[in-house]
Protein backbone atom coordinates (compact mmCIF):
# COMPACT_ATOMS: atom_id res chain seq x y z
CA UNK A 1 0.00 0.00 0.00
CA UNK A 2 1.23 3.48 -0.86
CA UNK A 3 0.20 6.44 1.23
CA UNK A 4 0.48 9.82 -0.39
CA UNK A 5 -0.66 12.92 1.48
CA UNK A 6 -1.85 15.54 -1.00
CA UNK A 7 -2.19 18.49 1.34
CA UNK A 8 -2.30 19.44 4.98
CA UNK A 9 -1.47 23.05 5.84
CA UNK A 10 -4.59 25.12 6.43
CA UNK A 11 -6.91 22.27 5.46
CA UNK A 12 -7.67 18.74 6.48
CA UNK A 13 -5.05 16.11 5.76
CA UNK A 14 -6.07 13.97 2.82
CA UNK A 15 -4.38 10.69 1.99
CA UNK A 16 -4.68 9.11 -1.44
CA UNK A 17 -5.82 5.52 -1.66
CA UNK A 18 -3.72 3.14 -3.76
CA UNK A 19 -6.28 3.47 -6.55
CA UNK A 20 -6.20 7.27 -6.46
CA UNK A 21 -2.39 7.29 -6.33
CA UNK A 22 -2.05 5.14 -9.45
CA UNK A 23 -4.94 6.85 -11.23
CA UNK A 24 -3.35 10.28 -10.76
CA UNK A 25 0.35 9.42 -11.07
CA UNK A 26 -0.30 7.04 -13.94
CA UNK A 27 -1.26 10.15 -15.94
CA UNK A 28 0.95 12.99 -14.65
CA UNK A 29 4.42 13.17 -13.07
CA UNK A 30 4.75 13.06 -9.30
CA UNK A 31 6.83 15.85 -7.73
CA UNK A 32 8.94 14.97 -4.72
CA UNK A 33 12.11 15.96 -2.88
CA UNK A 34 15.33 14.04 -2.28
CA UNK A 35 17.92 15.26 0.18
CA UNK A 36 21.66 15.79 0.22
CA UNK A 37 22.28 15.89 3.96
CA UNK A 38 25.90 16.97 4.40
CA UNK A 39 27.93 17.09 7.57
CA UNK A 40 31.61 16.86 8.44
CA UNK A 41 31.16 13.06 8.21
CA UNK A 42 30.10 13.17 4.55
CA UNK A 43 26.72 12.71 2.85
CA UNK A 44 23.94 10.73 4.53
CA UNK A 45 22.59 7.72 2.61
CA UNK A 46 19.87 5.23 3.50
CA UNK A 47 19.87 1.51 2.77
CA UNK A 48 16.38 0.93 1.35
CA UNK A 49 14.19 -1.62 3.07
CA UNK A 50 11.22 -1.27 0.68
CA UNK A 51 10.60 -1.48 -3.04
CA UNK A 52 11.46 -0.09 -5.41
CA UNK A 53 15.19 -0.67 -4.97
CA UNK A 54 15.19 -2.59 -1.67
CA UNK A 55 18.80 -3.31 -0.62
CA UNK A 56 20.24 -0.30 -2.48
CA UNK A 57 21.71 2.86 -0.98
CA UNK A 58 19.86 6.07 -1.78
CA UNK A 59 19.62 9.70 -0.82
CA UNK A 60 16.96 10.11 1.88
CA UNK A 61 13.72 11.50 0.57
CA UNK A 62 11.34 10.69 -2.19
CA UNK A 63 8.60 12.42 -0.23
CA UNK A 64 5.80 13.93 -2.29
CA UNK A 65 5.52 17.72 -2.17
CA UNK A 66 2.14 18.67 -0.69
CA UNK A 67 -0.22 21.04 -2.44
CA UNK A 68 0.58 24.55 -1.16
CA UNK A 69 3.93 23.50 0.31
CA UNK A 70 7.19 25.16 -0.73
CA UNK A 71 10.11 22.93 -1.75
CA UNK A 72 12.14 24.16 1.25
CA UNK A 73 9.29 23.24 3.61
CA UNK A 74 8.94 19.81 2.03
CA UNK A 75 12.69 19.19 2.44
CA UNK A 76 12.61 20.08 6.14
CA UNK A 77 9.51 17.89 6.72
CA UNK A 78 10.90 14.92 4.80
CA UNK A 79 14.28 15.14 6.58
CA UNK A 80 12.58 15.03 9.99
CA UNK A 81 10.26 12.17 9.03
CA UNK A 82 12.87 9.99 7.32
CA UNK A 83 16.02 10.69 9.33
CA UNK A 84 14.97 12.19 12.67
CA UNK A 85 17.06 15.28 11.95
CA UNK A 86 16.04 18.92 12.19
CA UNK A 87 17.80 20.54 9.25
CA UNK A 88 18.61 23.93 7.79
CA UNK A 89 17.70 24.45 4.15
CA UNK A 90 20.77 25.32 2.04
CA UNK A 91 19.40 25.29 -1.51
CA UNK A 92 18.22 23.36 -4.54
CA UNK A 93 20.95 21.36 -6.30
CA UNK A 94 19.04 20.22 -9.37
CA UNK A 95 16.67 17.37 -10.10
CA UNK A 96 16.54 13.67 -10.80
CA UNK A 97 13.98 12.14 -13.09
CA UNK A 98 12.55 8.63 -13.02
CA UNK A 99 10.36 8.46 -16.17
CA UNK A 100 9.34 4.82 -15.77
CA UNK A 101 9.53 3.98 -12.08
CA UNK A 102 7.70 0.74 -11.27
CA UNK A 103 5.34 0.68 -8.28
CA UNK A 104 3.16 -2.40 -7.71
CA UNK A 105 3.54 -3.32 -11.38
CA UNK A 106 2.48 0.14 -12.58
CA UNK A 107 4.77 2.64 -14.27
CA UNK A 108 4.81 6.18 -12.87
CA UNK A 109 6.92 9.21 -13.76
CA UNK A 110 8.63 10.86 -10.77
CA UNK A 111 10.52 14.15 -10.82
CA UNK A 112 12.58 14.80 -7.71
CA UNK A 113 13.97 18.18 -6.73
CA UNK A 114 17.25 17.52 -4.92
CA UNK A 115 17.75 19.84 -1.97
CA UNK A 116 20.87 20.29 0.12
CA UNK A 117 20.35 20.63 3.86
CA UNK A 118 22.59 20.69 6.93
CA UNK A 119 21.80 18.91 10.21
CA UNK A 120 20.98 21.29 13.08
CA UNK A 121 19.85 18.88 15.78
CA UNK A 122 18.40 15.46 16.41
CA UNK A 123 19.68 11.91 16.25
CA UNK A 124 19.91 10.00 13.00
CA UNK A 125 17.28 7.25 12.93
CA UNK A 126 15.76 5.51 9.92
CA UNK A 127 12.02 5.25 9.30
CA UNK A 128 10.30 2.37 7.50
CA UNK A 129 11.93 3.32 4.16
CA UNK A 130 15.47 2.40 5.25
CA UNK A 131 16.99 -0.25 7.46
CA UNK A 132 20.11 1.84 8.01
CA UNK A 133 21.31 5.44 7.65
CA UNK A 134 25.03 6.11 7.30
CA UNK A 135 27.35 8.94 6.26
CA UNK A 136 29.73 8.28 3.35
CA UNK A 137 32.55 10.37 1.87
CA UNK A 138 32.25 8.50 -1.45
CA UNK A 139 29.31 6.95 -3.30
CA UNK A 140 28.33 3.67 -1.59
CA UNK A 141 27.61 0.43 -3.45
CA UNK A 142 25.10 -0.86 -4.44
CA UNK A 143 23.30 2.42 -5.07
CA UNK A 144 20.33 3.51 -7.18
CA UNK A 145 21.85 4.48 -10.55
CA UNK A 146 20.24 7.94 -10.76
CA UNK A 147 21.37 8.78 -7.23
CA UNK A 148 24.93 7.70 -7.99
CA UNK A 149 25.10 9.85 -11.13
CA UNK A 150 23.68 12.86 -9.29
CA UNK A 151 26.02 12.60 -6.29
CA UNK A 152 29.08 12.08 -8.51
CA UNK A 153 28.21 15.27 -10.45
CA UNK A 154 27.72 17.11 -7.16
CA UNK A 155 31.05 15.91 -5.71
CA UNK A 156 32.93 16.83 -8.90
CA UNK A 157 31.69 20.43 -9.03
Amino acid sequence: MFVCVCYTKGMSEYKLTDGEFFDIYGKVPRLNVDLVIRSDEGILFGLRSIEPHAGFWHLPGGGTVYKGEKISQAAIRVAKNETGLDVAYIGDRGFMEFPSEMRNGASIHTVSIVVEVRPRSGNVRPDENAKELKYFRDVPNPIIQEHAAFVLRLLNQ
